[in-house]
């Protein structure tokens, strides 16, 4: 036998290693209602920020993408608060000692094989949740030169129409940024640490970890009434919000 491999069959780190691996088994962290959110987001903003672009797709779109993104956030924002483990804001989203704890993980080769969001992804959820909602609500009271405008833009000055306008077209490029770097970050995560967390993310929701995690789901009945309530909402800002 070499040196190199006595080396190695004495390594306890990579015995370690090997023996973790061994005993991964597969849970699951993100329910039916979170996957579909997600996947849900990535269309609704692929589409809103291309058609601010593309002169082919109509403004029509952008409107109406504009309207269930704004019901899927409000759902997203209810299930942060009564849906399941994995999606509740109290949670996942820790504050800076979680955080400081965290980034050797962060910056290791290894698979942190996190449950879920960890606390510096909490971070990200939290930023890019803000952002779109403020796009969102300044999107209510758009007007673009007469041309179309929000259904709440004739409740308020037209002061403070052109102030939400200019801040609606200014909130795509952080959008734009907080989307690019959680792309990198994933890829990274699933070449350089070897955690997938697309493939559970879009597919069945379970990742491959140490041991149970423990999570409580939320009943799909709650989140489909929730996702009702949303949509209502949602149609009620567009039929009652102009003044008649």
């Amino acid at each position: 036998m070499s040196r190199r491999s006595r080396r190695r069959a004495t390594d306890p780190e990579a015995d370690a290693g090997r023996r973790s691996a061994l005993e991964l088994q597969s849970y699951r962290v993100w329910d039916l209602p979170t996957r579909l959110i997600h996947l849900g987001l990535v269309v609704l903003l692929s589409i809103l920020l291309l058609s601010v672009h593309l002169a082919l797709i109509p403004v029509v779109v952008h409107l109406w993408s504009g309207y269930m993104l704004l019901a899927l956030l409000l759902l997203r924002l209810a299930l942060g608060i009564v849906g399941s483990d994995s999606a509740r804001f109290g949670r996942f989203v820790g504050g800076p000692a979680a955080i400081r704890a965290y980034l050797p993980r962060l910056l290791s080769r290894r698979p942190t094989r996190w449950p879920g969001h960890n606390p510096v992804g909490a971070l990200y959820v939290i930023a890019i949740l803000a952002l779109l909602l403020a796009a969102s609500v300044t999107g209510l009271y758009y007007e673009n030169w007469g041309e179309w405008r929000g259904p709440l833009a004739e409740r308020v000055s037209r002061s403070t129409v052109v102030r939400l306008s200019d801040l609606h077209g200014l909130l795509q490029w952080p959008i734009l940024a907080l989307v690019l770097t959680h792309v990198s970050v994933v890829l990274g995560y699933r070449l350089l640490k070897s955690d997938d967390r697309i493939g559970p993310m879009f597919g069945r929701g379970r990742l491959l970890l140490e041991s149970d995690p423990g999570l409580a789901f939320v009943r799909l009945r709650r989140a489909l009434m929730l996702a009702i309530l949303a949509v209502l909402l949602v149609l009620g800002l567009m039929c009652f919000g102009p003044v008649v």
